[in-house]
């Protein structure tokens, strides 16, 4: 493996776990930048002296880095991203949700392609061991062929933790077609999240080609789907249920929620453990791929056009909740639905 000086935009609430799998890599990380001083300061205590900068476009031009990790609020991802693709970045690691509209996930990707950059979406939970034996248990024909899937999250909404959950979903149930979906949110309460407003709750109901369909539920602490157990108001959940025609696959993607094993078979009343492999950190898979991706061109599993597939399931829930009715796929909008309900008044306190 070829050395690739990698550096960090936004040392925030991640940014530490991007950091610290570069170390695990073996690839120098030569740079940090940040608007905050006490982020910088926190980085050096916890990884030592580099190179610190302010402003992103100034560490960009300066460093000249192969890799970067953009680990910023949504509405930041997509001037960083074309920006490092336009000066040379070999290769981009960046957070969920890609952007906060089509038209802006076009452009990071367009920027991209135009550079020969290879770009990631970081849904790392992709790389989980709960996640990857699910994938090859499907793939295997544990429950038969797919029928049917169940998704929840919670206390959370669609375009921040949600992302997760559409990749999820989508990967579990090998990346079928979406042709149209059917949607309602609720986002009278006002919540920001990362700078944004986003829903209470919501319910979508998608149907994929091959005749599969999904129902997805998700909701924050005040609205939380009672589907699942649900143990405190501060525990994060992801949860699937994915039917085939010999049984079905349960997953409590974010850890125990109590006796039941994280990963599971059902069938009848017999349930079947699944026993998890230890692995490496996500975040360390994600970047060793990318690697792989810049040196030989492979696709990367987590790729940017992955990040704007589930970007436009989000994008078409959101849609289907302005329009209030079917939304067939591919989506034609290019603003962000929600963000629109909230500035026409939809969604009154």
């Amino acid at each position: 493996m070829n050395t690739y000086r990698t550096a960090i935009i936004g040392y925030g609430r991640m940014a530490h776990g991007h950091a610290k799998a570069y170390q695990e890599v073996g690839l120098p990380l030569v740079a940090v930048a940040d608007i905050s001083e006490e982020a910088l300061a926190r980085f050096r205590d916890q990884f030592g002296q580099r190179q610190m900068y302010t402003d992103y476009r100034q560490m960009l031009d300066e460093v000249h880095p192969d890799i970067i990790s953009v680990v910023t609020h949504d509405q930041l991802h997509c001037p960083m991203v074309v920006d490092a693709a336009e000066r040379g970045v070999k290769g981009i690691v960046c957070e969920k949700p890609m952007a906060m509209t089509l038209k802006e996930a076009d452009r990071m990707l367009t920027a991209c392609r135009l550079s020969g950059t290879q770009l990631t979406i970081s849904h790392q939970r992709y790389y989980t061991p709960q996640y990857a034996q699910a994938r090859e248990l499907l793939s295997s024909g544990a429950v038969g062929a797919v029928r049917s899937a169940e998704a929840y999250l919670l206390p959370s909404c669609i375009h921040t933790d949600g992302t997760h959950t559409i990749h999820m979903l989508l990967s579990l149930l090998s990346n079928p077609r979406v042709l149209h979906l059917l949607a309602q949110v609720d986002g009278h309460s006002g919540h920001v999240y990362y700078g944004h407003r986003v829903e209470d709750a919501g319910v979508a109901f998608i149907a994929f080609e091959q005749g599969i369909h999904a129902h997805l539920n998700w909701g924050l602490a005040s609205h939380q789907p009672r589907t699942l157990l649900h143990p405190s108001p501060d525990f994060r959940y992801h949860g699937f249920i994915i039917h085939g025609e010999t049984g079905r696959l349960e997953l409590d993607g974010d850890g125990q929620v109590d006796d039941r094993p994280i990963l599971r078979i059902v069938r009848g009343t017999e349930i079947e453990a699944v026993n998890l492999r230890p692995s490496k950190s996500s975040i360390r898979l994600e970047i060793e791929d990318l690697v792989s991706s810049i040196e030989t061109g492979a696709p990367h599993p987590l790729s940017g056009q992955s990040g704007r597939d589930v970007l436009e399931v989000i994008m078409g829930i959101y849609e289907s909740a302005r329009r209030r009715r079917v939304i067939q796929f591919p989506l034609e909008v290019e603003e962000n639905p929600f963000l629109a309900m909230c500035e026409a008044g939809d969604f009154p306190p």
